[in-house]
């Protein structure tokens, strides 16, 4: 038997029930983010979200471990180098049947205000390598059926940042592989919370979520 063929077919989906949560919580601790100097880089902010996170009494309490830019690995090939690092990594527990599944998210910069000048900075969220195209490619996710994007807005005009997204998305839909509408949406996954939005993904091994936080910081 090739066991690393078979590794990824057993890995169980991280529960659906448990993503708005993951969802809301990343919301609430971002609300109290702030930027230190006009085009901070996002690890520093994303160092001071994941101390939010881990302090946050109603994330100790579920049986999810958080993990912050931890190496990913392709245990069904013989390459060696790792293939991804997700800014941030939600582990559920599962007791002894290992590996536990995760829901990454990624996190991008927007509307940075640079020595050069004003940058929308979206094309790194859309079609960069270290943005949605993680999940396209399967880098991360792999086998599981959704994850997440978070925007760190740094001119604090979410809507926009949210609108020229959605565009990036609609003009790229044939390398994002997205299915019909084939753009970015509001999303139901929080009920009467219009901040989350989702595009969908047709992968190799089914449709895959990708939602989308949009945070002023």
């Amino acid at each position: 038997m090739n066991l690393r063929h078979e590794a990824v077919e057993w890995i169980p989906l991280f529960p659906a029930e448990e993503i708005p949560f993951i969802l809301a919580v990343v919301l609430r601790c971002s609300a109290t983010l702030q930027k230190k100097h006009a085009n901070e880089h996002e690890n520093k902010i994303s160092n001071r979200l994941r101390k939010l996170l881990i302090r946050d009494p109603d994330l100790r309490q579920r049986p999810i471990e958080l993990d912050r830019e931890t190496l990913l690995y392709d245990d069904d090939s013989d390459e060696e180098n790792p293939i991804g690092q997700p800014d941030f990594r939600f582990r559920y527990s599962t007791g002894i049947r290992k590996p536990w599944p995760y829901f990454a998210i990624e996190a991008k910069r927007l509307h940075v205000t640079f020595p050069s000048g004003w940058k929308s900075c979206v094309s790194e969220y859309v079609t960069g390598d270290q943005g949605m195209m993680c999940f396209v490619e399967q880098r991360y996710g792999r086998g599981l059926d959704s994850g997440g994007m978070l925007g760190y807005v740094f001119d604090g005009n979410v809507e926009a940042a949210r609108i020229s997204v959605g565009t990036s998305i609609e003009d790229s839909c044939e390398k994002l592989k997205t299915v019909p509408p084939f753009k970015l949406v509001l999303s139901s996954v929080l009920p009467g919370d219009s901040c989350v939005s989702e595009t969908i993904h047709a992968l190799a091994h089914g449709d895959f979520i990708i939602y989308h936080l949009f945070v002023d910081v």
